[in-house]
């Protein structure tokens, strides 16, 4: 099939140079994600991405950004022109994304391609209308997230993109509960709780023994809950955190006051999961929310069971029915609850830990792993259009 792929993801590496020069640090989560569904959908289709990068005023010291084309070796990427003013993004930005899809249909002599669009960028959505009436395409909304759990969306936003993302001919979603409150339509829907990539063996960094956090260094995840706790705490381990977030001055004036704590800014994906695979125990600290259970899929506990490292999680309930005894399951995620989970990890066996640790890592990867995903992707997206063409 030939699938053009509506998102911010940008090529790994140029996404790392993007946002180091970055004054403002772009999210990492949604370019992780889109990565591997694109590196998943590549391996039986013919993919070409259309990337609206994250840009906004006083990110760098041009207000615009020019259009480009690059490729990973097996996927083009095309990056339309941007400019950070609400003039530009208002009337001109949806007709440079249809624009340049139009190029790439022309240059790859396309009769027939299926639109993936990210349902969270009004922009990508709106694009994705026109160019689906221009071509008769078949669009694939994937939603990652309710518009309604995004903290700073605006009501109107969340209608809009309800309104303009409502009745695609099919969806990717991360959970029953997004399908539920996303497709009202009842269309096709093909559940995708995340997706793992296989990295090779990285060396350990001279940092001892250390329990690690790497993500959104935000409240709202319970990061500050950890730090807290771990500072309470009697642990004999280094607490190693990565990652940006409104929690980052914070982060700096506790490593002032504890010395076990050790904060690493944010960092390349490979560093990354480097400092997963070889920390003593990863943890995911996200407070337990009903909403959030039914909603969302910490795709950050994914990435900690692929790493082959032993993990510590708070409750999320479809992760603990899979992964029941391959992680150490965390119930009370007060402050005090993480207190007591993080001094009782000198207790356990670590050779029991390290065997969970890798039942966690062949279970994950065989559910959730690049190439099964993506023959799974490619069947329902191929099942929509056959239904469509009849």
């Amino acid at each position: 099939m030939n699938l053009i792929v509506l998102t911010s993801s940008m090529i790994d590496e140029e996404f790392n140079s993007f946002a180091s020069k970055a004054r403002i640090k772009p999210n990492p989560s949604n370019q992780n994600f889109y990565s591997k569904l694109i590196k998943a959908l590549t391996t039986n289709n013919n993919v070409s991405v259309v990337s609206l990068r994250p840009f906004v005023k006083g990110m760098f010291d041009e207000n615009f950004l020019n259009e480009s084309e690059s490729s990973d070796g097996t996927t083009r990427y095309y990056y339309p022109y941007i400019k950070a003013t609400s003039s530009f993004k208002m009337f001109h930005q949806v007709d440079e994304i249809v624009s340049t899809v139009d190029k790439i249909v022309n240059e790859q002599h396309y009769s027939k391609f299926t639109l993936v669009v990210d349902t969270l960028r009004y922009s990508l959505v709106k694009a994705a209308n026109k160019i689906a009436k221009k071509y008769n395409a078949t669009v694939i909304g994937v939603v990652t997230d309710n518009p309604a759990n995004i903290s700073s969306a605006s009501s109107s936003y969340i209608r809009s993109i309800r309104s303009h993302a409502s009745n695609y001919d099919g969806y990717i979603l991360l959970s029953e509960g997004l399908n539920r409150v996303f497709n009202t339509m009842n269309k096709p829907s093909y559940i995708l709780e995340g997706l793992v990539e296989d990295f090779e063996p990285v060396k350990k960094l001279p940092i001892g023994d250390y329990l690690f956090f790497g993500g959104a260094l935000s409240e709202r995840f319970g990061v500050k809950r950890l730090i807290d706790a771990f500072h309470k705490s009697s642990s004999p381990y280094k607490l190693v955190l990565a990652g940006d977030g409104e929690l980052r001055k914070y982060i700096f004036d506790m490593t002032e006051k504890d010395r076990r704590i050790l904060y690493l800014s944010m960092l390349d994906k490979k560093t990354l999961y480097g400092l997963e695979q070889n920390a003593l125990v990863n943890i995911n600290p996200r407070p337990y929310s009903y909403r959030m259970d039914r909603e969302s899929v910490p795709s950050k506990l994914l990435e900690y069971f692929a790493s082959g490292a032993p993990t510590m999680s708070t409750m999320h309930t479809k992760l603990h029915e899979i992964f029941t005894i391959d992680a150490i399951w965390v119930e009370d995620d007060s402050e005090r609850g993480l207190e007591r989970a993080i001094e009782s990890i000198s207790e356990y066996d670590y050779k029991e830990l390290k065997k969970q640790a890798t039942s966690a890592r062949l279970k994950v990867y065989e559910l959730y792993g690049l190439r099964n995903q993506g023959e799974g992707m490619t069947h329902f997206i191929e099942s929509i259009n056959s239904s469509l063409n009849k």
